[in-house]
């Protein structure tokens, strides 16, 4: 278990610290840039991170699924990457060809064109980044996944004070500092692990390709059904609501984000763990002890947000002119239910992945956006931010129940009484706290102690590891 317990901490480390760099890097790039100039940065840095999701057309993920089959993982990382890099030519190809329409569309000017120039080579360099750091998390070497994770992030902040030392104050200061501080840092990752970049009798294995590309494909579309599933509530809320709930519900959101850090830490470290367990052939009571601690850290980092959301309000009033932004402590609740649904369905849903039947993943987005598209139109109307988190809360338990039954479908299922219950308690603690209720702060440490009362048999499982370790290997 110790371990275990290093590797976990050692892959968080990866995203805590960079989610510092960020809350850092924002009030400092914002106080250079004026609001326009932020925005032409923030249209063309969202766009293109979001390229490489779509290019690897799943053969990344494909790739950390047949990683411990194979024996020789440069072979196995060339084929998984010739298809991502074949798009990433193609999609350099078409940067070059319409250069200019991309720099007045992205830009408001025809002379950025040399950005697409760029931009182009920060995308082949991410395909060969990617593979690189899945490498990396595939061999748990956790320290050093989240030292180059962490070591990518400040390149792109410093190399942006770079260019604001320099003078620049328009929006090449972010654009640049994401595509160089990134490429610099690519540099030495390329250099350590230049090994899988030695292509000496490579030759195409179309059957491989062919087998990673049906479990890849429908993990692509899954992921993209996620992404808008992720956007529907704000969709919603410029459509039919006011620049007040929409200004509520996003500093809500990242408020929320507390969990969603652990959420990529617990995916960082629990993908190359649970592969590694199934080639090992562990027993099923291993996931399950996992999944029930997964469970009860995650409900006291929920609950502790609740009771502690007066504090919240008060440092929001301070931050904030608007007096509405003390609001913000109402839908904190509902909207880390998303978060802790998405990571706790992460230690049900192996089976799907276990199998290759990865096509149960478009159902299971499908299953989730259905109602929150249904519960928006319905709820956002009428209770604004608190109906778009509502319904954001809901359709993530229902993707994760989704995920868990679809996995029961495969063989991989261990019971799921004490998550069903406990998931109900913080649903209802978290509708309780999105309005104003008397002695709230009571009712709310009623429902916390009846959560753990109902996880009782999780410290009892502790205590017997601990007592018994001999008959547990966590390794």
């Amino acid at each position: 278990m110790e371990k275990f317990l290093k590797r976990f901490f050692g892959f968080s480390l990866g995203p805590v610290l960079g989610a510092l760099i960020s809350f850092v890097q924002v009030p400092v790039l914002t106080y250079f840039l004026t609001v326009d100039e932020y925005g032409l940065a923030g249209a063309f840095q969202t766009l293109l991170v979001q390229i490489p999701n779509f290019i690897y057309i799943g053969l990344d993920q494909a790739y950390t699924r047949e990683y411990h089959r194979f024996k020789d993982k440069r072979y196995l990382a060339q084929q998984a990457m010739l298809v991502p890099m074949l798009a990433g030519v193609l999609l350099f190809v078409c940067f070059i060809v319409f250069d200019e329409q991309l720099s007045l569309w992205l830009f408001d000017s025809p002379h950025y064109q040399y950005i697409a120039w760029y931009a182009g080579v920060w995308v082949l360099a991410t395909v060969i980044e990617r593979f690189m750091l899945l490498t990396i998390r595939m061999e748990e070497r956790a320290f050093e996944y989240s030292l180059f994770n962490l070591t990518l992030k400040l390149g792109v902040f410093l190399f942006s004070m770079l260019c604001i030392a320099a003078g620049m104050r328009d929006f090449r200061v972010i654009v640049y500092g994401l595509i160089f501080g990134q490429l610099l840092v690519d540099l030495i990752l390329f250099w350590r692990y230049r090994y899988l970049l030695k292509y000496d009798h490579f030759r195409v294995d179309q059957t491989l390709i062919q087998g990673m590309l049906k479990f890849g494909v429908p993990v692509m579309v899954a992921a993209s059904l996620t992404s808008v599933l992720n956007s529907v509530d704000m969709l919603f809320l410029t459509e039919f609501s006011t620049p007040v709930d929409r200004g509520i519900y996003s500093v809500a959101f990242k408020i929320s984000s507390v969990i969603g850090i652990l959420k990529t830490a617990f995916a960082s470290f629990w993908t190359p763990t649970a592969y590694r367990w199934h080639e090992e052939g562990k027993s099923l009571n291993h996931y399950k002890f996992i999944s029930d601690a997964l469970l009860m850290l995650l409900t006291a980092v929920f609950f502790a947000l609740l009771l502690v959301k007066k504090p919240i309000g008060w440092i929001l009033d301070l931050a904030y002119d608007e007096v509405m932004y003390g609001e913000v402590i109402y839908i904190v609740g509902l909207l880390c239910l998303p978060h802790i649904m998405y990571t706790l369905s992460e230690t049900t849903t192996l089976g799907i992945v276990f199998s290759r039947k990865t096509h149960y993943n478009i159902v299971v987005s499908i299953l989730a956006l259905l109602p929150s598209l249904i519960l928006n139109y319905i709820l956002t109307p009428t209770w604004g931010y608190r109906g778009a988190a509502l319904a954001s809360a809901v359709a993530y338990i229902i993707f994760y129940f989704a995920r868990t039954l679809f996995s029961r479908s495969t063989g991989f299922y261990f019971q799921q009484k004490k998550q069903v219950v406990v998931t109900l308690l913080m649903f209802l603690a978290a509708f309780i706290n999105a309005f104003k209720v008397e002695y709230i702060e009571w009712i709310t440490l009623g429902f916390t102690i009846m959560a753990f009362v109902c996880q009782l048999s999780t410290f009892k499982d502790i205590a017997s590891i601990r007592n018994n370790s001999d008959e547990w290997d966590f390794s």
